[in-house]
């Protein structure tokens, strides 16, 4: 997919065609196999997750094959939704919906866990960024369980990510986690968190107050 300016990220017609003229899974930042660790650590198999922001990634088929069973999966664009319904179709367990991620209509406390990969980074890039991510913040913090865990890949550098979502308003548990950039060439990228925080992306995951019904 080409690159485009950020501020067209939060636009519904910039998607649409994105998505029309590219119908190629897509990955943002990286694929499930860089998270998979880390799924494993804090999501429930059997849990409710909510992938936001879901795209034609991969992510929630791997995740299917790697012992997750329910995964809903929401997006702005109408067109990968429906494409992604017809990919998917055999593989039950896993539900589409289109829904903006400001305006999530979804049941309190009706999650275990919430997956983001890149989603507050595309509201970040567009326009009102701040209210349009703190209403997404919002939203997680609403519809996750008590022990619940919001769980965000981005490329936002601690000290930029952590004055949001450790917002007192959420009441989350924050940690977060350097994860390596891919190769995509020759040359392997370089890593080093401490001295250089933009060499990687970042993992943050972000629990709730209370204890999950499985403890």
């Amino acid at each position: 997919m080409s690159k485009a300016d950020g501020s067209q990220y939060g636009r519904l017609a910039y998607w649409d065609q994105r998505y029309t003229d590219d119908k190629e899974p897509f990955e943002w930042y990286c694929n499930y196999n860089s998270i998979r660790e880390h799924c494993h650590e804090h999501f429930r198999p059997h849990g409710k997750i909510l992938n936001v922001g879901c795209g034609n990634s991969r992510v929630s088929e791997d995740m299917h094959f790697d012992g997750f069973k329910d995964i809903v999966n929401v997006d702005l664009s109408g067109v990968v939704i429906q494409q992604m319904i017809d990919k998917t179709q055999s593989l039950n367990g896993l539900s589409w919906q289109v829904m903006d991620a400001r305006y999530m209509e979804l049941d309190d406390e009706s999650f275990d866990a919430v997956l983001d990969k890149g989603m507050i980074d595309t509201l970040l890039s567009g326009d009102n960024s701040v209210e349009s991510a703190n209403k997404f913040c919002s939203h997680v913090a609403r519809i996750l369980k008590p022990g619940g865990i919001y769980m965000c890949l981005s490329s936002g550098i601690p000290n930029e990510r952590m004055t949001m979502l450790s917002n007192q308003d959420y009441s989350w548990e924050v940690h977060y986690f350097p994860v390596p950039k891919p190769v995509i060439s020759e040359v392997e990228p370089k890593f080093n968190p401490t001295e250089e925080p933009t060499s990687c992306y970042w993992l943050y995951t972000c629990k709730t107050g209370g204890d999950d019904e499985e403890g």
